[in-house]
Order: C-alpha cells, then sequence, then structure tokens
C-alpha cells in the first residue's frame, strides 16, 4: 500500500515551481508574448492571467505599465506566492476554475499560457473556458493562450523521469503518455525531511482542430495561430501552439464589423528583433 499522501497538484510543487519550470518558461512565454504584440499590433491597457501561477506574467505586464492587471489561478498555494511576489504593485488576484471565470471588470487582454487549458480534458470544458473568456473581455479585446497539441516521438515505451535536488527538498516527476486517449499522466513527488507529497497532474493534448471546434459559438474569433518554439513553422506541426484570438459577440450578437483587420493571420517572413513596445 502507498502510505504517500496524495494532495492536490501543486500544493507541494509550488514552492519550487519557479525554480524547476517557472523561470525558465517565463522567459520563452515573455519572448513569444512579445512577438505576438508586435505583430498584431495588440493595444491593451488592461489584462487578467489566467492560470496565473506564482505571478511572475502578472508582475511582467504591471511592469509594462499595464494596470489593472489581475491574476487568476485555482491553486491557493500558487496564488499565496503571486500575492508575495507582487507585493509592492497593484496586482489583483481571485482564486477560481478557469471553467468559471469571473471578473469584476472587463479587461483587454486575456492570457493563458504554458499549458493551463491542457489541463481540461474534455471538448466542452475547452469550450466552457473560451466562452468566459469572452465574458471576460472588452468589445474586440484578446485572449492570447497555448496548448500542448502533441508530444514528440520518443522511441520506446513514453515515459519520462525528471530528478531536482533542493536543500531540503527532492522534487520527482515520472510522466506517462497515452497516445490513443492523448493523455499526459504527471505524477510529482516532493520530499522533505519530515514527509513525502504526491500530486497527480492530467492533461489532455489539444490539437489545432479541437481548438477551433471549440471556439465555434464562444464569442471569440480565432485570428492567427503560431508555433510556440519557432513561429515561422507551421502551427500545424508544432508540438506546442500559441493562438490569437479576438471577442467579437456581445450577448450571442456579432459586434458590428469595423471594415478593417486588427489582426492579420499571415505568417510574418522575420520575426522582429526589438523588445515588446509598452502598450
Amino acid at each position: 500500500m502507498n502510505s504517500t499522501p496524495e494532495v492536490p497538484p501543486y500544493q507541494g510543487l509550488a514552492a519550487h515551481y519557479d525554480e524547476l519550470l517557472g523561470e525558465q518558461s517565463f522567459r520563452e512565454m515573455r519572448d513569444t508574448f512579445d512577438w505576438i504584440v508586435r505583430r498584431y499590433g495588440l493595444r491593451f491597457k488592461s489584462a487578467v492571467d489566467v492560470g496565473c501561477g506564482t505571478g511572475t506574467f502578472v508582475q511582467y505586464l504591471l511592469r509594462a505599465g499595464v494596470d489593472p492587471v489581475w491574476g487568476v489561478d485555482r491553486s491557493p498555494e500558487m496564488l499565496a506566492l503571486a500575492v508575495i511576489k507582487n507585493g509592492q504593485n497593484k496586482a489583483r488576484f481571485l482564486l477560481q476554475d478557469l471553467r468559471e471565470l469571473r471578473l469584476p471588470e472587463s479587461v483587454d487582454l486575456l492570457t493563458c499560457q504554458f499549458e493551463t487549458l491542457n489541463y481540461l480534458l474534455t471538448g466542452a470544458d475547452l469550450h466552457t473556458a473560451f466562452a468566459g473568456f469572452a465574458r471576460a473581455l472588452t468589445p474586440r479585446g484578446f485572449a492570447v493562450f497555448d496548448v500542448a497539441a502533441r508530444r514528440p516521438g520518443r522511441p520506446g515505451p513514453r515515459r519520462r523521469i525528471e530528478f531536482s535536488q533542493f536543500t531540503n527538498h527532492t522534487v520527482t516527476i515520472r510522466a506517462r503518455y497515452d497516445t490513443e486517449r492523448k493523455l499526459q499522466v504527471g505524477r510529482v513527488s516532493v520530499a522533505g525531511t519530515a514527509a513525502t507529497q504526491s500530486e497527480r497532474h492530467v492533461q489532455r493534448l489539444h490539437t489545432v482542430d479541437d481548438v477551433a471546434a471549440a471556439l465555434h459559438g464562444s464569442g471569440l474569433e480565432l485570428c492567427a495561430l503560431h508555433d510556440c518554439a519557432d513561429v515561422q513553422r507551421p502551427a500545424q506541426l508544432a508540438d506546442s501552439v500559441i493562438f490569437l484570438a479576438q471577442r467579437t459577440q456581445v450577448a450571442g450578437r456579432p459586434l458590428p464589423s469595423t471594415g478593417t483587420s486588427t489582426a492579420d493571420p499571415a505568417y510574418p517572413e522575420s520575426p522582429p528583433t526589438a523588445s515588446a513596445q509598452n502598450p
């Protein structure tokens, strides 16, 4: 019998998240996000980061001059760290499931990154989340989000193990891929001097077609999609895809056309090299 207690995702991992994954992931997400902002000329004064984790991207948006910025996450442990990290700014945080997103005010920009949407295991849940995203946005506001669409092929069993040693803790991540069901099941063990905790993380891969189907009727219209790792490559072949969508409906009715397109889905010939401009 396994005597290791199972706890909700990120309860034990939260304290080590930035060092293990967060800082490197933030730098990669920031660069791709900045490219999207420049490429499509996005303008926004307010924002929400859904699945904000420890609040690093919230902090980045505030430093870029966006205000207000909301952070939303369903993990109390991650939000507690986000509050500490953003203690000297005007960040606002909400403890919510992304399928039940409710903001006190609408915002111009919504972000949901680092495969947060892959924790939704059905197309229906994905559609529910997108509809909530649309409600949270101002008319013609933008949503920038990513999903893991496929896993790179590996020889032998589709399993991997990662091991990290800290001063007083050891974190072990064991991941298994079910290609038929498009599921990734991760088991995270956080072993300390006094106790060991185990977390079970289940994510579903969402293809470009899955996302397009879930967007239908949600109030969001797909504007562009790119390979997260290399915006020059076709998104349909990417392991991770970043999407740009725009709110186009209010109360189920399309917004009047402006006669111009605010986001061109064509792939650019070469990415800009300058840093992102403040909105």
